[in-house]
């Protein structure tokens, strides 16, 4: 069994997972950043611009239209995406801790 999940994945797994119990938190984040209180890093937003362009258009390195080998590239890539989701949602818990600590 270990053949097929690694530690590495289980840890992956959980990222995602501690990411969607901070789904509050996240959806917070966006709010402020779409308001214009709270500035994500640039590689953030790159990645996340970047992801979502992969994801909806048409333009794959494995296409689509083959039926699991055409989503593999779309999951890898949203998977990515939700881990840089997760460590900025961390920055931004971090922020507004200093934020009410100066307060």
């Amino acid at each position: 069994m270990a053949k097929y999940f690694s530690i590495k994945s289980g840890r992956s797994v959980r990222a995602a997972y501690g990411l969607f119990q901070g789904r509050r938190t996240l959806l917070q984040m966006l709010r402020e950043v779409f308001g214009g209180r709270y500035r994500m890093s640039g590689f953030t937003t790159v990645v996340c611009v970047l992801a979502v362009a992969y994801i909806i258009f048409p333009f794959d390195l494995m296409h689509d239209y083959v039926p699991f080998l055409g989503w593999i590239d779309d999951g890898f890539v949203f998977f990515l995406l939700i881990k840089r989701l997760r460590t900025e949602t961390q920055r931004y818990s971090r922020f507004k801790a200093m934020e009410r600590k100066v307060r």
